[in-house]
């Protein structure tokens, strides 16, 4: 039978549940039972329910109402209308409560201010719940209302049209059932955390002219203990520093997915000492973004001082900082639901590295610190397209002949698709050099 249909027999059952009527078992007790918790405003809970009952002839079905306060907490049902964990997750003893399968009437129902449920297990009397103590099920509920507040979930019997009464059903009669109510507390949210990222960074420069370039990409990353994980964002500004003796900044922007969210708002401030940007990524159309693992960001670029470096064959490193820079200063903050959250700042550093000769991997052409075909298309690119030129001869020579043609990406394609021969020293794995002579004017990954 259909569980969506009723027969003469079970609208007569139904109609006992509905209107108590009091007869046989008396004497024993029926008891649904709401576990307690606390958690913070805005989470969702799960609010287990159990029954306990001690009728020697077992309950032949059950109907009750569970109520909750709308004003500070909204049921979340389970799934669709269609399916048996409709409004709440109910247990196996409930879906297989029939000789092991469903029972013969089950109906549940949403009503503002909480949920109804009419169970009969068997039209024929087949099949009863023995006395004992089940697990029915959990309920979730939305915690909307203000911090501190305390409210209850439990059987209440002024749901629906007529109202649903909480009762079970024992030899045909309605038997009362208690409620021990579960006790809500709403809590205070805790932070949001997030983390803010600089590398630990090299860059070489060559002694001689004290010359180098950089860019250094700057991350985001949520903890994913949030209550909200992941967090939806709004927007962000970053701010971080060096040291401007050694250090030039010159630009920032975002990359990444920042970048392809195409954010409404995206504005640069370069000082001596440092790089800041603010992002939103909307004004209006609701736009967000969320940062569940480590998520690029920001990419800073900037240049060597000459002059502080030129004759220093030792190298230094210089920090990358996290500092509120400007005036009025910008912050190192994320915005969300309107407000800013302080992230957590993890400092980096920039190597300066002095090399003559420079370090490189031979096949990557496009100096992003890995050889594959992103490589071979940017040799294509460059060769015949007038694409990007590659800062470093040595690196785009993929076959080592000292020629820049197509015989290089065809190379690097063989190597990578063909398990042709890898390209020659130093190779496509390892940094590393040929020794001199170098044709090499920047390469930042090694």
């Amino acid at each position: 039978m259909n569980l969506m249909q009723l027969s003469s027999r079970g609208l007569v059952l139904l109609i006992l549940m509905l209107v108590p009527v009091f007869g046989s078992g008396m004497g024993d007790s029926y008891t649904m039972t709401f576990s307690d918790g606390a958690a913070p405003q805005g989470s969702v809970l799960s609010v287990s329910f159990s029954f306990e009952h001690s009728a020697p002839t077992g309950v032949q079905g059950f109907s009750f109402g569970v109520c909750h306060d709308t004003t500070v907490m909204t049921l979340e049902p389970e799934g669709s209308p269609t399916d048996f964990d409709y409004v709440v997750d109910w247990a196996s003893t409930v879906e297989e409560i029939k000789l092991g399968g469903p029972p013969d009437f089950f109906q549940q129902n949403e009503e503002f201010g909480g949920w109804t449920v009419g169970c009969v297990i068997c039209f024929t009397s087949c099949d009863v719940l023995t006395g004992g103590t089940y697990t029915f099920g959990s309920a979730n509920y939305r915690l909307d209302g203000p911090i501190g507040t305390i409210t209850s979930v439990g059987l209440c019997s002024t749901l629906g049209t007529p109202p649903v009464s909480s009762v079970a059903v024992v030899q045909g009669a309605s038997m009362p059932m208690n409620s021990i109510d579960g006790e809500i507390e709403i809590l205070e949210q805790p932070p949001v955390l997030f983390q803010f990222t600089a590398p630990e960074q090299r860059v070489n420069y060559n002694p001689i002219d004290g010359e180098a370039t950089f860019d250094v990409t700057l991350t985001i990353t949520e903890d994913s203990s949030n209550s909200t994980y992941p967090t939806p964002t709004q927007g962000f500004s970053m701010s971080i520093s060096s040291d401007p003796i050694y250090i030039t900044p010159t630009a920032a922007s975002t990359t990444g997915p920042v970048a392809a969210s195409n954010p409404a708002f995206a504005q640069e401030q370069i000082t001596s000492s440092g790089w800041m940007i603010g992002v939103v990524y909307a004004f209006q159309v609701p736009v967000f973004l969320e940062f569940p693992t480590e998520t690029d960001a920001v990419e800073i670029s900037g240049s060597t001082v000459a002059s502080a470096l030129i004759g220093d064959g030792i190298g230094l490193f210089v920090p990358l900082h996290w500092e509120s820079l400007g005036t009025p200063p910008i912050h190192n903050v994320v915005t969300v639901n309107n407000g800013s959250i302080t992230p957590i700042l993890d400092d980096g550093h920039l190597e300066l590295h002095p090399q003559t000769i420079k370090d490189f991997k031979r096949g990557d052409s496009n100096g992003d610190g890995v050889v594959n075909v992103a490589d071979a298309i940017w040799s294509l690119q460059e060769i015949f397209n007038s694409g990007s030129p590659g800062t470093c001869f040595d690196a785009k020579d993929s076959n080592g002949d000292t020629l820049y043609d197509i015989g290089d990406p065809i190379w690097l394609i063989t190597y990578i698709f063909s398990s042709g021969p890898a390209p020659p020293t130093p190779g496509p794995v390892e940094c590393g050099n040929d020794g001199e002579p170098q044709d090499c004017e920047i390469y930042n990954a090694c």
